[in-house]
């Protein structure tokens, strides 16, 4: 008897039963970008983001699947004439067959998502959501307890380590750290959700100099960076399709897709 071939379909509901688009912000544009489901699965690339490195790479290696965890035509296209990157984007996967898809704030808000990734890996305990949604157990960001206190400079080397960061960029701290709160990617907007929750330190990204100055030095705020917060988006994709799905050639982007450069 045949074993049926997997498509394209049966990857994207494996995701999706984790992490519905239903839960997505109103301003996001996660879920199926680009192309058809119906087809037989051949590779998968996963990225953070979608780039024209990242298109090209999939068709290298023969995958007709990206995965990512940006997604690209956050606003309406008019007019496809290869002009700009989103464009070329486009246009190379219609023409080789390739679907896109993202995952962006429905991973993000998911009980299971990036910010618990991030503070399994920290070693925090009794997890919950930072920023809940109405009525809803979903939100943004978690808060959670260290075993012991740590100081500010063992938290710095901590981050340094696990999550890749060349720089921690942080307020004036010098208190001990138990409580830490987290927003993966762009999280300056929460900062005082953290502080009215009594986190000892808040981890994100993208905060802005005079953002720093809202803690008071009543907490450490540390910036670790977007991508190096959401790198981790790889493996969560990863570990979600290796469990449904057995047999298919999967790759993580061979090139960093971090928008930011350091020097």
């Amino acid at each position: 008897m045949r074993t049926a071939e997997t498509t394209i379909n049966d990857c994207i509901n494996a995701i999706e039963e984790f992490f519905p688009t239903v839960q997505q912000d109103t301003w996001d544009n996660s879920g199926l970008l680009i192309g058809e489901t119906h087809r037989t699965l051949k590779g998968v690339l996963i990225s953070v983001d979608i780039t024209e490195a990242v298109i090209n790479e999939a068709i290298e290696k023969k995958c007709n699947l990206i995965i990512a965890h940006h997604p690209i035509m956050f606003k309406g296209v008019k007019r496809l004439t290869g002009t700009t990157e989103e464009q070329r984007i486009i246009i190379k996967a219609i023409k080789n067959d390739i679907v896109i898809y993202a995952s962006h704030t429905c991973m993000d808000k998911s009980a299971e998502g990036t910010s618990r990734t991030l503070g399994l890996a920290l070693g925090l305990k009794n997890m919950s959501v930072l920023v809940p949604d109405k009525n809803s157990e979903i939100g943004y960001g978690i808060i959670g307890e260290l075993p012991q206190s740590i100081n500010k400079e063992t938290l710095m080397d901590n981050l340094k380590d696990k999550f890749g960061c060349p720089i921690v960029r942080h307020n004036d701290y010098n208190g001990e750290i138990t409580s830490i709160a987290i927003c993966t990617g762009s999280g300056s907007e929460f900062i005082n959700h953290a502080l009215d929750k009594k986190a000892d330190a808040y981890i994100t990204g993208d905060v802005k100099y005079h953002q720093f100055s809202q803690a008071e030095s009543r907490m450490l705020i540390a910036d670790i960076g977007h991508y190096e917060s959401e790198e981790c988006t790889k493996q969560i994709f990863l570990d979600i399709l290796t469990k449904k799905i057995c047999n298919f050639a999967r790759y993580f982007i061979s090139e960093n897709t971090n928008l930011i450069k350091y020097y």
